[in-house]
């Protein structure tokens, strides 16, 4: 029993680790106040993060309960942010999220099956 109590305690107080590159920038960045202050969450995530940006599969964060769009997202997430480097990077990561496949808006053509 006792194993049973340990557990969700442990978990409860183990660091929270961002998914992916664009969810520990979205994590870190919103309210940041100065361009260098931006670059180095850039750098925190880029080591937690090896594969950047484009190891996160467009769309990734696209669902019922996320932004409807990476705009939407971007608006949302930069708006209280006076860093112009954090609110470029918020909206990298809001596009990459939570917009479709380029195929989605004409750019591309879709995957071949």
């Amino acid at each position: 029993m006792r194993p049973l109590l340990i557990l969700p305690a442990l978990l409860l107080a183990a660091p929270a680790l961002a998914a992916n590159m664009a969810t520990c920038l979205l994590d870190k960045l919103p309210g940041t106040q100065n361009d260098v202050a931006a670059q180095a969450v850039f750098q925190v995530c880029s080591a937690e993060h090896p594969g950047g940006i484009q190891a996160v599969p467009q769309g990734d964060g696209r669902g019922m309960l996320g932004f409807k769009s990476g705009p939407e997202c971007t608006a949302k997430k930069a708006g209280d942010t006076r860093s112009t480097r954090a609110a470029e990077l918020i909206g990298m990561a809001c596009r990459r999220l939570h917009d479709g496949p380029d195929w989605e808006r004409g750019e591309l053509s879709p995957p071949k099956k």
